[in-house]
């Protein structure tokens, strides 16, 4: 099995164009695992299993954001990764949180999804299956490769834009199976990414099946698959789609889907973890278990302080001092001086239980219904509709706690006087209007600040609208990261560089 798991990752890097071997040997020739006999649909099945990355970004994209802060020299940096991420270094570090743990496994799970449509094609050939037989996994190989290459351009690149998309550095979009060492493969732009990420989701959408899957939340479900639609034409600057899709999530009104709060009881972080990582919680979309140890920077000198929480959820808005009541609660002040919202906990999986060995994890949800409704008011606002972006902001507050409802005047005078954190001076490479749609669009980066804290998301929103922000640095001079900085498009991992492709501008 460990042999076995070695080729896999040996193959998976060599799809991105990284050459490990000293011969060309073809890997299929060594068999290395069943994806060289996969002569019936349940094994396409086991198959797409591994088609969801292990590596995730919510780590580094967290600690790149301004929700953290330098606690000081006297603590602990606890892994050396969380110092280099805050102070934008690369980092020598390979566990899945890093940038080459990323980067492998994302590219080991586009693999197994190019593997499976290949398969599919093949058993069709042969009349073992038909095409509506295997659509439905199709579908999920097609949703899952386009998620995956979302998650490694919105890192290694610069976020999509209508100014510089067509010369910014993209990331190799892989489509066919790899069959040789040695794979030729070129960046592209960031405007090809989207392009066929875009593609494949438009292929997918029509033949996705929720009936196929035992545990739907960590599946590409019509659900699932609308609220990353929803996301990534948000990126895209393709609003009405947008819109559309978050609607196919949420209906014209949500309140049905809110998270229920009465669950959050218990007085440990574990139970409210428990509780908010619920596959039963019906705001609950999509689940990943992310390997590494992304649970443990809550508790080091690189971490979310007392001081910083009055950025995000202690932070005066619109709807008044206290926001979000519902959020409020939940966030616990440890002995260390971090201030964390109890969405994950580490799980250590035993490989030998007698030896006491294996690796810990997290389970963080990718897509919620109240990151959704944000989404969708975000889309509304770019498109003019300003109402309807004040009303998701409502529903979004009173998911929280909060009952007050305000007009799009009432939201944009706020922003519009400053004086707070969340006050922003927007630089984007795409049009937004001064006036209400500017101050529309910073409630709903505000909000998401809040409902996608610990989550790495913040860091897409400083990126997309070109916001500069500094990273105190205790005892030595602070970072700041200027719209656009090349910084915030992660550098490749070494070993991709040594194969060839190009680096990132520094």
């Amino acid at each position: 099995m460990k042999m076995m798991r070695n080729m896999i990752n040996k193959v998976t890097l060599l799809a991105a164009g990284v050459a490990l071997l000293s011969s060309c040997e073809s890997f299929l020739d060594e068999m290395p695992d069943n994806r060289t006999t996969i002569d019936s649909v349940e094994k396409i099945g086991m198959l797409l299993v591994s088609a969801y990355p292990e590596g995730h970004p919510l780590v580094m994209h967290e600690l790149m954001s301004d929700n953290v802060i330098d606690n000081g020299r006297n603590r602990s940096v606890g892994f050396l990764e969380f110092e280099d991420f805050y102070l934008f270094r690369e980092t020598s570090d390979t566990r899945e949180t890093s940038p080459e743990g990323m980067w492998q496994s994302c590219y080991k799970a586009i693999g197994s999804a190019n593997h499976a449509l290949a398969a599919m094609d093949e058993l069709i050939a042969a009349g073992v299956t038909t095409e509506e037989e295997v659509a439905s996994m199709r579908a999920e190989a097609l949703m899952s490769r386009a998620y995956t290459h979302f998650l490694l351009v919105n890192t290694f690149c610069q976020a999509y834009n209508e100014q510089s998309s067509t010369t910014d550095l993209g990331v190799p979009y892989v489509v066919e199976p790899e069959k040789s060492v040695f794979g030729n493969y070129e960046r592209g732009t960031v405007a090809d990414v989207y392009a066929k990420i875009e593609a494949d989701i438009k292929a997918a959408m029509p033949i996705l099946d929720d009936s196929k899957y035992a545990q739907p939340k960590y599946h590409f479900t019509r659900k699932a698959a609308a609220a990353f639609a929803a996301q990534f034409y948000l990126y895209y600057c393709k609003y009405p789609e947008a819109a559309q899709y978050a609607t196919d999530v949420l209906g014209e009104d949500p309140t049905s889907q809110f998270r229920n709060w009465e669950l959050f009881t218990g007085t440990s972080s574990s139970e409210y973890t428990n509780a908010y990582n619920s596959k039963e919680e019906g705001a609950n979309i999509f689940m990943q278990g992310v390997p590494g140890v992304a649970f443990r920077m809550w508790s080091g000198r690189y971490v979310m302080t007392l001081q910083k929480s009055g950025e995000v959820v202690d932070c005066p808005g619109p709807w008044g001092d206290t926001n979000l009541a519902n959020y409020g609660t939940l966030y616990g002040n440890s002995s260390l001086n971090s201030y964390f919202f109890p969405k994950q906990t580490e799980i250590f999986m035993y490989t030998d239980v007698v030896a006491g060995i294996g690796y810990p994890y997290v389970i963080t949800v990718a897509y919620t219904v109240e990151k959704t409704i944000i989404d969708r008011a975000e889309a509304y606002a770019m498109m003019g509709e300003y109402e309807k972006a004040a009303q998701d902001l409502n529903y979004f507050y009173r998911q929280g706690g909060n009952n007050t409802s305000l007009s799009a005047e009432e939201i944009a005078a706020y922003y519009a006087a400053g004086g707070s954190p969340n006050c922003l001076k927007l630089a984007p490479r795409f049009t937004v209007q001064d006036g209400m749609q500017n101050y529309l669009v910073q409630a709903c980066l505000h909000a998401r600040r809040i409902a996608s804290v610990h989550e790495g998301t913040r860091t897409q929103d400083l990126k997309r609208y070109g916001v500069a922000y500094t990273h105190f640095c205790d005892g030595a001079e602070n970072i700041t990261i200027e719209p656009y900085d090349n910084r915030l498009a992660v550098q490749l991992p070494k070993p991709v560089l040594s194969a060839g492709l190009p680096a990132n501008p520094r």
